[in-house]
C-alpha cells in the first residue's frame, strides 16, 4: 500500500517487505498466526487495518486501526488539500492568496454538501454493523456513491432519496429502524468527515479536483493552473500518497509495534 509504505520508510528509514492480505479478516488472521510462531519473533512486523463502522476492541494491539474510517479519509484534510493545490495546481499561498482562499472556501463549501448527502446512507450502512442478523455478503457497496440517489456535479451537488430508497436497492439486508438510523446519522456528522465512508469521500475529492483541473484557461475562478500530473479516482491513493495526513497514533505505532 503506498501510503504505508512512504510512511514506514521516513520513519524507519527501511523498505518494508509487503504481505497483501486482500481484507481486513485475512490480516487479522495472518496477526495471530504470525505472531503466535516463534521462529517469526526476530522479524520487525506491522499490521494494518482500516477501521470502518466496525467494533474493533477485540483487535489485538499489535494492529494499527486507521483514526478515521479508512486511509482514503486521510487525504480530505485542509492539510493534504492544500499542499495538492500548492505542489500540483501551482497555487502557492503567497503569490496567490486570494484564489488559493477562494478555492479552499469553495472546497469546503461542497465538501459539506457533499457529506450531507451520503449522510443518511452512511448511518444506515453504519447501522448494519450492529444488527446481528446481517450477513455482509447480502450488501455489496461500489468505490462511488449511488448515482441515482446523488448528483456530484461541483458547484451545483444535489441529492434525493430516503430510507425506503435504500431498503428497496439492498433488499437482502435487515430492516433498521428509521429512528435508530437518524440518532446514528446525527453522530455521524457531530464526528465529521474522517468517520464517512471512505470510497466516497475519494470520490467526492476526485471530482473536486477534475473541476478545478478542467476550469477555462482564460476565465480561471478557483485554480491558476492545470495538475502537473495525471490523476484518476482508481489510482488517487497512490499519485497523491505523499500529501495525505499521518497521524502521530500511525507514527507510534510503526515505531514500537503496539497500537
Amino acid at each position: 500500500m503506498p501510503y504505508y509504505r512512504s510512511i514506514i520508510r521516513n520513519v524507519c528509514r527501511k523498505d518494508p517487505v509487503e504481505i497483501i492480505c486482500n481484507g481486513k479478516s485475512s490480516v487479522i488472521a495472518a496477526n495471530i498466526f504470525i505472531e503466535a510462531k516463534e521462529d517469526c519473533k526476530r522479524y520487525t512486523k506491522r499490521y494494518f487495518v482500516d477501521r470502518d463502522f466496525d467494533n474493533n476492541d477485540s483487535l489485538p494491539n499489535t494492529i494499527f486501526i486507521t483514526d478515521g474510517y479508512a486511509i482514503e479519509n486521510y487525504y480530505l484534510s485542509d492539510k493534504c488539500v492544500s499542499c495538492i493545490l500548492e505542489t500540483e495546481f501551482k497555487m502557492s499561498r503567497a503569490d496567490y492568496h486570494d484564489k488559493y482562499t477562494k478555492c479552499m472556501d469553495f472546497f469546503h463549501s461542497e465538501h459539506e454538501k457533499f457529506l450531507e448527502g451520503i449522510s443518511l446512507f452512511n448511518a444506515w450502512y453504519s447501522c448494519l454493523y450492529n444488527n446481528p442478523d446481517w450477513d455482509r455478503s447480502d450488501v455489496s457497496l461500489d468505490d462511488s456513491f449511488p448515482k441515482e440517489w446523488l448528483s456530484l456535479k461541483i458547484g451545483d451537488i444535489s441529492y434525493s432519496y430516503n430510507l425506503s430508497d435504500i431498503e428497496m436497492k439492498y433488499n437482502k439486508a435487515p430492516h433498521m429502524e428509521e429512528s435508530l438510523v437518524i440518532e446514528e446519522k446525527a453522530k455521524l456528522q457531530a464526528k465529521g468527515y474522517m468517520f464517512y465512508r471512505g470510497k466516497y469521500e475519494m470520490q467526492f475529492l476526485f471530482e473536486f479536483l477534475r473541476f478545478i483541473q478542467n476550469e477555462p484557461k482564460k476565465s480561471r475562478v478557483y485554480s491558476v493552473a492545470s495538475c502537473s500530473i495525471p490523476f484518476y479516482q482508481n489510482t488517487m491513493l497512490s499519485t497523491f500518497s505523499q500529501y495525505a495526513d499521518i497521524s502521530d497514533n500511525l507514527c507510534k505505532y510503526i515505531e514500537t509495534g503496539i497500537r
